[in-house]
């Protein structure tokens, strides 16, 4: 009997949504086992440890919710070693994973599942202090635009959001605001810190490593998601906004700066702490010497439109 689990959490701002579209259909297939797992206000790190259990060989995992709920879900697949498949449907506040595999309903993703119509997908692996830290599909960053992310993880801000009319407009002016009050904050990213054994330039404020078709919903990337080896990385200079901007208008044209990259390792002079965020999921690390970003050793199926 073929297994799907459905991962959702009922205090997404679109739950109603997700009741509607993918809860109530579910319950009209035949010939499969149905099982819900439901998010809970914790790490990426927790949540996909407690799905991993669930998870067994041929399931398909649907994720109904935001990028947090994808990534989650593709940390779960990672980590419990079966040769499951990834499905996802947007229901969340920016949603990257959906730009990169495509927008499909419910009746879409079973019948391509049945088919056994998968693509494989290669997420990039970040280890902290030569430990595995989370599997990220579309991007990672550390410093500035990590720590920003926070903000729309505030219980106050997330209860404006679900009454918002227009939730991308809300989020980017309470992203704005943050930043012109912290632009200038010298722990962003500490001083001395090195990309691949050299030094980079002390205005900076952003590493990013891109491996989907976008960004937080705004910077455009490319399909790297399919290389096993490949994927693009950059440092960024965000204190000024004149600069920031300037990047944010090259990063439309589709010419972002940085380069193709088979591996990056970010050094620190001294143990530190720093913000990293990998698609809606931001996080301060404590005491950290070394972070880097490579390929993962292994792929995932994925249902792609």
């Amino acid at each position: 009997m073929k297994r799907l689990i459905i991962v959702y959490s009922p205090n997404s701002t679109l739950f109603s949504e997700v009741d509607k579209k993918v809860i109530e259909k579910s319950r009209k297939l035949k010939g499969w086992m149905v099982a819900k797992f439901l998010v809970k206000e914790a790490s990426v790190q927790e949540n996909s440890r407690e799905l991993s259990k669930l998870i067994r060989k041929g399931d398909l995992v649907l994720s109904a919710g935001g990028d947090g709920a994808a990534t989650m879900s593709m940390n779960a697949i990672m980590k419990s070693g079966e040769i499951a498949t990834l499905a996802v449907m947007p229901f969340g506040n920016f949603n990257d994973f959906v730009e990169t595999l495509g927008r499909m309903d419910f009746d879409t993703i079973i019948r391509k599942f049945e088919e056994s119509r998968y693509d494989e997908f290669y997420p990039l692996e970040i280890k902290v202090n030569e430990r595995h830290y989370v599997y990220s599909g579309m991007y990672f960053t550390v410093g500035m635009m990590a720590e920003a992310s926070r903000v729309m993880k505030r219980k106050n801000v997330r209860r404006k959001l679900k009454r918002a009319r227009n939730r991308m407009s809300f989020s980017a002016k309470k992203m704005f605001s943050w930043y012109m009050k912290n632009k200038w904050r010298k722990d962003l990213l500490p001083d001395g810190l090195k990309l691949n054994g050299k030094k980079v330039a002390k205005n900076s404020t952003d590493y990013v490593a891109i491996n989907g078709a976008s960004m937080a919903g705004v910077v455009p990337g490319g399909v790297w998601y399919r290389s096993a080896r490949q994927f693009w990385s950059g440092m960024m200079r965000n204190r000024s906004f004149w600069r920031m901007l300037r990047v944010f208008l090259v990063s439309l044209g589709g010419r972002l700066p940085g380069k193709e990259s088979k591996g990056d390792i970010l050094s620190f002079t001294k143990p530190c702490n720093v913000f990293v965020h990998a698609e809606g999921e931001g996080e301060e690390l404590k005491d950290v010497s070394e972070i880097s970003v490579l390929k993962s050793a292994k792929g995932l199926r994925v249902i792609r439109a």
